[in-house]
């Protein structure tokens, strides 16, 4: 083939200094992205836990305080999720660098313990596809007192699936356990105690950039007024407060 007169080869000068060029543009550029994708990643975080919490708060106010494993059963303490997890892997010790909450009602106990039937939940059973099967509006009055007289019934879907995961792939996690004391919990009238409350934040979790968890269960120890610890580069958003 014969080349068109006037159209000569790019020269190894030329080809060299184009590629300086954009070795140049992109180190000028690549914090800028990187920044961008770090702010976009912060606002779907808020955007999904805001999103959580307000399905949390329309749940509860539909079918109680309590949020169960087996919605016919009584708010026991092997019945009562806790904590609702959202999509992404199984948490494992390694996972978690938060101290245990050792809990008035149910011993110790952290977010790796969402992986537990009895004590974890996933999002989508309770906000998606009712799997606890609480009563729905035209069922309720047939149902036992377990359920609340005044509730509405589940109302669902709360949140379209999939829910999760975080945007760095790590699940979303809530501590429904300060949601309602379990019903065989201690008697009294203290913290978690059967007549009592629960003076603990109720929040949405998300592992941040680190995928660790440093953020704890709950303070320990403190008064209500000590609000939520936030661990390191975790995010949280608080849902509930006091429950006394």
């Amino acid at each position: 083939m014969e080349r068109v007169k006037g159209q000569a080869g790019m020269s190894l000068v030329e080809a060299t200094i184009i590629l300086l060029v954009l070795m140049l543009l992109t180190g000028v550029l690549a914090p800028s992205i990187f920044d961008y994708v770090r702010d976009a990643q912060m606002v779907k975080v808020k955007e999904d836990c805001e999103a959580i919490g307000l399905s949390v708060v329309r749940l509860t106010r539909d079918v109680g305080p309590c949020l169960k494993v087996d919605a016919p059963l009584a708010c026991t303490m092997v019945n009562r999720v806790e904590i609702l997890v959202s999509r992404g892997p199984a948490l494992t010790a390694g996972d978690v660098t938060a101290t245990p909450y050792t809990s008035p009602d149910m011993g110790g106990v952290n977010w790796d313990a969402s992986v537990a039937p009895t004590i974890g939940d996933s999002m989508e059973n309770q906000f998606t596809t009712n799997a606890p099967v609480y009563p729905t509006p035209g069922v309720l009055g047939t149902w036992n007192h377990t359920f609340p007289s005044v509730g509405l019934g589940w109302r669902g879907v709360y949140l379209a699936s999939p829910i999760g995961p975080d945007p760095w792939g790590m699940p979303y996690l809530v501590n429904s356990h300060f949601l309602a004391v379990a019903s065989n919990a201690p008697a009294g009238t203290g913290e978690g105690q059967r007549n009592g409350g629960w003076d603990r934040d109720v929040f949405c979790l998300s592992a941040g950039p680190n995928k660790l968890f440093e953020t704890p269960y709950a303070v320990a120890g403190l008064a209500a007024t000590a609000g939520t610890y936030r661990g390191n580069d975790d995010f949280t958003y608080v849902i509930s407060g006091d429950t006394r």
